[in-house]
């Protein structure tokens, strides 16, 4: 038995009518109309299913740089394009 089945998602690629199987935190099937027993069965109605929108993203500018020539004291992008031009 699936711990989750979210069925007819439609996918970001554009895949439509879609359910996905998880089991164990992970996802272990994606098909076009899946029927499995399931702890817990979501009905997306069409909806957008999607991973979760995050900002992976870091400064590397300081990596190397620290105190070169100083510190952006208030870390703002101002003052940083002040310091480095």
């Amino acid at each position: 038995m699936l711990d989750l089945l979210i069925t007819h998602a439609t996918l970001l690629d554009g895949r439509t009518d879609m359910s996905v199987a998880v089991q164990n935190g992970r996802i272990v099937d994606v098909a076009e109309g899946l029927q499995a027993p399931a702890q817990t069965t979501v009905d997306a109605a069409g909806q957008l299913l999607s991973p979760p929108f995050c900002d992976p993203h870091f400064h590397m500018d300081a990596t190397l740089s620290h105190g070169q020539p100083r510190v952006n004291q208030s870390g703002t992008l101002l003052e940083g394009i002040a310091l480095w031009g």
